[in-house]
């Protein structure tokens, strides 16, 4: 479970991304999961009379407020944090992402248990993700202490994993697959695929190790299902690692976007891999 958290200075277009079609029709249902107080804030995916202007007014009151005293806006009010499941964890339903969102926004302090609480919401526009959205103006005009906000969000986001058995992604020792960013996931909305690169190469790589007898089967099984494998080898021509890229995934300056191995699985370095395969040979030689 990942979150990936940004800052802006309207909550008004950010709603209406969350709660609009997508970029590619790709947001399903949107609808509210979890708010600061749930009887006020209107949920323009489900109640017929609400609307993203109402919601956005009632999120914005007490900036609304400050500012009034102070003659402009404060600067960068906008909290925003996608929270997202790994893609073989089991989906979870509207009340375990309401847990989900009540526990970072509390360990984030945008909401901390005792004290003062900004406004947010959480909406579900996917099975697999929300997005946390906040106001970070408290009810007396000050802002919350949201120092470190992202490493506490991600350490609430390990503490769910563990209880909840969840597959831990992120950084840490436990750590096997990464997951894609926001940035990641953005880019393959617009290129129209179904996954990420990140998650899509993770695949390719399983998929290919499963058939692969040896390292050139292993890279020719890579190639095959379209993998552009750029090998790194020794002074001896040994092969000493690997990377991966997706075709059609290229960076700013045209070139194909390259995964080291290790980065999106590090149960797919190249040592590891020749482990496998040499395990996997007298396995398949045994026959009943």
């Amino acid at each position: 479970m990942i979150p990936d958290i940004s800052r802006g200075n309207s909550i008004r277009p950010l709603l209406a991304y969350l709660y609009g079609p997508g970029r590619r029709e790709e947001h399903d249902d949107p609808h509210l999961v979890a708010a600061w107080d749930v009887h006020g804030a209107p949920d323009p995916g489900r109640a017929p009379d609400a609307t993203i202007r109402r919601l956005a007014a009632r999120l914005d009151q007490h900036a609304q407020l400050r500012a009034a005293e102070l003659g402009t806006m404060p600067p960068n009010r906008v909290w925003h944090c996608a929270v997202r499941a790994a893609p073989e964890d089991p989906i979870l339903d509207d009340a375990q992402w309401a847990e989900v969102a009540r526990r970072i926004v509390r360990a984030t302090g945008i909401a901390p248990e005792n004290g003062p609480a900004c406004r947010w919401v959480a909406v579900r526009h996917a099975v697999h993700h929300i997005h946390l959205a906040a106001v970070t103006i408290r009810p007396d005009g000050s802002r919350p202490l949201t120092h470190r906000d992202a490493a506490r969000a991600q350490a609430e986001c390990r503490a769910i994993e563990a209880e909840w058995a969840l597959r831990p992604v992120g950084t840490g020792p436990r750590v096997t697959t990464s997951y894609p960013t926001s940035a990641e996931i953005i880019k393959a909305e617009r290129h129209g695929w179904s996954e990420p690169s990140r998650v899509w190469l993770q695949q390719q790589m399983h998929l290919a190790l499963s058939e692969a007898a040896d390292l050139d089967t292993y890279f020719a099984a890579l190639a095959e299902r379209g993998v552009l494998v750029r090998v790194r080898r020794d002074e001896d021509n040994v092969a000493v690692g690997y990377s991966l890229a997706r075709p059609g995934d290229v960076g700013a300056g045209g070139k194909a976007v390259h995964f080291a191995a290790g980065r999106l699985d590090s149960a797919m370095t190249l040592p590891r891999v020749l482990h496998h395969l040499s395990e996997k040979k007298p396995a398949e030689g045994i026959r009943s």
